[in-house]
């Protein structure tokens, strides 16, 4: 499913370079896969809160359409220019009774550093 008023999140993906043939280090590479369309969510702390207080913002959650590229979860997103890191695993949301598969579901974090 596209959201037809979502934003376009960015796939960042680290390639290590490795060695040449004398033992030399190659440069890594960075490649960019942007997916448009995605639904944007903020994600709340699950922490139980005292005396009434309200929850705290701790990340996004980012829903990507069925015809996305895979994401991993050493991947970080970027969206509207601030890049964010993956928590955990993508979730691929399914069907039960029909087996369609609307999209993929990603909580990210703010990158640090």
């Amino acid at each position: 499913m596209q959201f037809p008023y979502g934003v376009t999140v960015t796939i960042i993906r680290a390639d290590p370079g490795g060695v040449d043939p004398y033992g030399d280090p190659i440069p890594g590479t960075t490649t960019r896969i942007d997916i448009p369309r995605c639904g944007l969510a903020p994600r709340m702390s699950t922490e139980t809160t005292a005396r009434g207080r309200q929850g705290v913002i701790v990340g996004k959650t980012v829903y990507l359409p069925d015809d996305s590229p895979t994401v991993l979860y050493v991947d970080q997103l970027e969206v509207a220019g601030v890049l964010y890191d993956i928590e955990g695993e993508p979730g691929e949301w399914s069907n039960p009774l029909t087996g369609w598969i609307p999209g993929s579901e990603v909580a990210i974090r703010r990158a640090v550093g």
